[in-house]
């Protein structure tokens, strides 16, 4: 439940408001004010702009009555927390306390609960207790139906005070540029332009593919995507890194570049599968938070690399984890 600055851009001025969506917005705007003590529901399908009002909602309350304590996540973040608050012999309850502590909840995309039952159940136990206290909750989803997999409890939940559907998908209205975002972006396109054309020409290129290059290389991309991609969708020229990616992956699956050994080749596709699979998979919802959370980077393992099947780490772990996989590598290539 990380305070992500990444949503600071949308507010309530910057939303578009179309015939589809107004009346989304002014409840937005009502239940952001306190005009009463209502929960709120949004409905609406992918790119409706659900999660723009709702972080427009978050930002207006932080500014009018910082005093106030809030929580925005998301359905993902939640399960996340819930099976390590259990793994790590901790209580639902501990689970529950840690959400009802606070005075206005905001809970983002409903429907990947579908078919959940444990954590829907929790979802439910919280929603009473903030309800029973006179505390206000907000919730988007995609799906109003219990047919979805949405238990009929949770369902009742969403109109137990204000609810609007926006029927059309949204267009975003244009935000100031974020230089800083711009700039990391610029020189990680020029770094992976760079270290595809040193793969590509690898036979006549002075400088080789170096094992430090690469690390230095992967650590950057991750941590741009830490930065900058988490409960929102992937930017368009984003897009740009993650193809960098898999052309530079393509070339390595095809031949072990001159400069590295074999074992520190495999290790070197090994994460930027790692890495794709996380930035790329919206579905991804089992492990530490991933990219909803402190960018944690989910490793699915061959079973020659390791005794367990997946692997979960954050950024300063990279180094250790990158060098003892080499090394298994190595022993199995021995072997």
């Amino acid at each position: 439940m990380q305070n992500i600055k990444r949503g600071n851009q949308y507010t309530f001025d910057s939303f578009e408001v179309t015939k589809a969506n107004c009346k989304a917005f002014e409840a937005a705007k009502r239940f952001a004010e306190n005009v009463d003590s209502k929960p709120l529901a949004l409905f609406g399908g992918t790119a409706t702009g659900k999660t723009h009002l709702l972080y427009a909602v978050k930002n207006t309350i932080e500014q009018n009555t910082p005093e106030q304590t809030l929580i925005l996540t998301t359905t993902a973040e939640m399960m996340s927390l819930l099976a390590d608050t259990l793994l790590n012999g901790d209580s639902a309850k501990q689970f529950r306390e840690k959400y009802t502590q606070a005075d206005v909840l905001l809970v983002d995309d409903i429907q990947e609960l579908a078919g959940k039952e444990a954590i829907q159940n929790e979802l439910i136990l919280i929603f009473n207790s903030f309800y029973e206290s006179g505390k206000r909750f907000m919730m988007t989803s995609s799906q109003k139906e219990a047919r979805y997999g949405i238990q009929d409890k949770l369902v009742i939940r969403e109109f137990w005070g204000d609810y609007a559907v926006i029927t059309r998908a949204y267009i975003n209205a244009e935000f100031e540029q974020d230089k800083e975002r711009n700039k990391k972006y610029a020189d990680l396109l020029e770094e992976s332009e760079r270290l595809y054309s040193i793969l590509s020409d690898d036979m006549i290129c002075d400088e080789g593919f170096s094992i430090d290059a690469f690390k230095s290389y992967f650590k950057s991309v991750w941590e741009y995507f830490r930065c900058y991609i988490g409960l929102f969708d992937i930017d368009r020229k984003d897009v740009q890194i993650i193809n960098y990616l898999n052309r530079i992956n393509t070339l390595l699956y095809r031949e072990t570049p001159t400069e590295l050994e074999e074992w520190e080749c495999y290790t070197c596709i090994l994460f930027i599968d790692a890495l794709i699979y996380t930035v790329s998979s919206y579905d991804i919802i089992p492990y530490r938070g991933g990219f909803y959370g402190n960018g944690v980077l989910y490793i699915q393992l061959p079973h020659h690399a390791g005794t367990s099947d997946s692997l979960e780490i954050v950024i300063d772990e990279f180094d250790k984890w990158f060098d003892r996989y080499c090394e298994g590598y190595k022993r199995s290539e021995k072997g």
